[in-house]
């Protein structure tokens, strides 16, 4: 019998056409053995569970009883960990489409390359389901958009987002292993880093997923930045929380050194040394060393024009 995979689909008041097409997705996957696990986190809207049966008649919906309170992202996630039983677990978004192969590929390649995680390429859709790019990567070629099997990747990932969550499948065992998620970080950052610590992380060329882009935004870097401290308490506190938070789970790591270095430059504005470790996180440091010469002023003004472009 193939092993059972979990797909752990969290909702918060979603679009319900858009999780009408997310639901579809998963129901046609060519993969024989999945359990569905969703956990509504809005408070104030509840999607009708009958919604849901509706659209997956090929598997087991398993609904994780609601909290009086708003748990958030991450912890909405964690929840959905600790309710899990698979052999490999799935993280799902509410909006995204998945291709139909998408769980056979991933969990074909986490078995051949014995690697603890996959993440996979994706195509990009706009809200009204059109193609904004066939292939990710074809069209991208930073640090983070190029990494490949085995690659390791744990300090650059305390820092940049290695691969989004909706594209990652690991293994059960491991995904429940690195429960409590660190607070200051999503569930997908932290799989990533801890995968990288205690062994490898596969990765498949090939779009497996459609990720919808809502219209214009800025992808969330200016989410909450006004001045420098907001960038400051948004930016750089929480990053290093999560790399004492690493610490405090595994002692030393492999290239934990330099991500100390260069998370002690940022807290410091040490310009020296965010320039020498700038390949922790190139566009990290080529901002901060902006940063450092940039008048509060200026820093205010170029944030309010900013936001004007995307509105």
């Amino acid at each position: 019998m193939l092993k059972e995979v979990d797909i752990l689909l969290s909702v918060y008041n979603p679009n319900l056409d858009y999780l009408k097409k997310q639901l579809i997705s998963l129901n046609n996957q060519t993969y024989e053995n999945i359990k569905l696990f969703v956990f509504d986190d809005c408070i104030d809207n509840r999607v009708d569970r009958s919604f849901i049966k509706r659209y997956i008649t090929n598997f087991e919906v398993v609904f994780i009883d609601y909290e009086s309170i708003n748990l958030g992202y991450t912890k909405a996630f964690e929840k959905l960990i600790s309710f899990s039983t698979g052999d490999y677990i799935a993280f799902c978004d509410q909006d995204d489409i998945w291709h139909e192969d998408k769980i056979k590929k991933c969990v074909e390649t986490l078995e051949k390359d014995d690697t603890l995680l996959v993440s996979s390429d994706r195509r990009i859709i706009d809200q009204d389901d059109n193609v904004i790019e066939e292939k990710y990567r074809d069209n991208h070629s930073k640090p983070w958009d190029i990494w490949k099997t085995g690659d390791k990747i744990t300090k650059h990932t305390i820092f940049t987002t290695y691969a989004v969550g909706m594209t990652l499948v690991g293994r059960g065992d491991f995904i429940r292993s690195i429960v409590p998620i660190c607070s200051y970080t999503g569930h997908d950052k932290w799989a990533l880093c801890c995968a990288s610590i205690e062994g490898q992380i596969s990765f498949i060329d090939e779009p497996l997923v459609d990720y919808r882009r809502h219209g214009k935004n800025v992808s969330g870097v200016l989410a909450g930045i006004d001045n420098k401290k907001d960038y400051y308490n948004h930016r750089v506190i929480p990053h290093h929380e999560v790399l004492n938070a690493l610490k405090e789970k595994y002692g030393t790591f492999e290239g934990m050194k330099e991500a100390e270095i260069f998370d002690n430059a940022r807290l410091k504005h040490n310009v020296i040394n965010l320039f020498k470790y700038r390949s922790v996180s190139p566009d990290i440091s080529k901002f901060e060393l902006l940063l450092a010469i940039m008048p509060g002023f200026a820093f205010n003004f170029l944030i309010r024009c900013i936001r004007k472009m995307y509105k």
